[in-house]
């Protein structure tokens, strides 16, 4: 097996087996731009099997049939409010997209302002960048997974240096919904007709990654907005937050908006108008689900009460009555979602998140 990280074994090996000096030079030219990116160099689909640990006819598979590839599930939002669509991928799926997730994608941030899916940044750390805020605008972005296409991943890859065939064939890998069928082999070798683009999946490992390198444009135009109008700006997947430490007159919160909206439309994503909020001094700041003030960010009222609430629940009807009477469709899912909840609330508020653990123990309810 050619080692991952060995371009030399891995053209040494070609060579033996006839490979020609300019296919030499492409891979030395592949493994110059792929590490100039921060990333592994990888050549060709079978190479990307061998690193997963995938058999090359189940990655083809994976191609041309992705559909069986996913088990499409609906989960509860963590605000309790409506259901949002889960596609889980095979093993031979996960697999490969764990292999790109690990190799094909920069470790290091994206961008300043993008703190969703990167390492050592969460939804607390955004919040305490808009501490000390007079006026907050937020803003979301409509459809954010299914507005991001194949064909925008397939530029990521092919800007990080792979190989453009091996590049198309990643962004598949790594989308759902697309249609694609073989116009070949040529002389060339394999060549696809991508008859219909695919989008990017909730619940694969390389989404939340690949978001961000499709928003590296609109982080860019987002961050001269805030600039040019001396305010912060915080961006978690598809929550934007702008603020200034300074009171911001009507007319001028309206200017913002409209720069706001043209950086988003101009880099292909649409707004979803009903969620547009804007607050001032005297008003309520809250960024992610978390109250920002002049000094410091906490848990709002409303959220501890509905975590009280299922403790409550749970403490009076027990864990399988309790789950049901909610709308959960098993325990595992309730108890999946409650410690989901202790996770974010102990990392905020240690005292509170110690009280929850301790009344879910009480209520033996399993940590998962």
């Amino acid at each position: 097996m050619v080692g991952i990280a060995s371009p030399h074994a891995y053209s040494a090996a070609l060579s033996a087996r006839g490979g020609s000096p300019q296919l030499l030079r492409e891979i030395r030219e592949i493994d110059r731009l792929t590490r100039s990116s921060h990333v592994i160099p990888l050549y060709t689909l079978t190479h990307l099997c061998t690193v997963a640990k995938v058999p090359y006819e189940a990655a083809r598979d994976v191609i041309f049939n992705h559909r069986a590839h996913y088990s499409a599930r609906k989960l509860k939002k963590h605000s309790g409010k409506g259901f949002r669509t889960i596609h889980a991928p095979s093993p031979h799926l996960k697999s490969l997209q764990l292999a790109i997730l690990e190799n094909c994608l920069p470790k290091r941030p994206t961008s300043d302002l993008s703190y969703a899916y990167e390492p050592r940044r969460n939804t607390l750390e955004a919040a305490r960048r808009h501490i000390g805020a007079k006026t907050m605008i937020q803003l979301d972005l409509a459809d954010f997974f299914g507005s991001i296409s194949s064909t925008a991943l397939y530029k990521t890859f092919v800007g990080f240096g792979y190989p453009k065939l091996l590049a198309f064939e990643m962004s598949l890998i790594s989308s759902v919904g697309h249609e694609v069928t073989l116009r070949g082999p040529d002389e060339k070798g394999v060549v696809y007709e991508l008859l219909k683009s695919g989008r990017l999946p909730q619940g694969a490992s390389t989404s939340g990654k690949l978001s961000n390198l499709v928003c590296i444009g609109l982080d860019q135009l987002l961050g001269e907005v805030a600039t040019a109008w001396g305010g912060i700006i915080t961006r978690y997947a598809d929550d934007i937050t702008f603020s200034t430490g300074h009171a911001v007159s009507r007319s001028e919160c309206n200017s913002i908006l409209r720069d706001l909206k043209s950086a988003i439309h101009v880099s292909g994503f649409t707004m979803n108008e009903r969620k547009t909020r804007v607050t001032r001094s005297g008003q309520e700041h809250r960024v992610l689900g978390l109250c920002v003030g002049q000094d410091s960010v906490w848990l709002n009222r409303n959220y501890k009460n509905s975590i009280r609430a299922h403790l409550y629940g749970l403490e009076k009807n027990g864990l399988a009555d309790h789950g049901i009477h909610r709308g959960f469709s098993s325990d595992q899912e309730f108890m999946s979602f409650i410690w989901g909840h202790y996770a974010y609330c102990v990392y905020v508020d240690p005292d509170f998140g110690a009280e929850m653990r301790a009344r879910l123990e009480l209520a033996g309810v399993e940590r998962v």
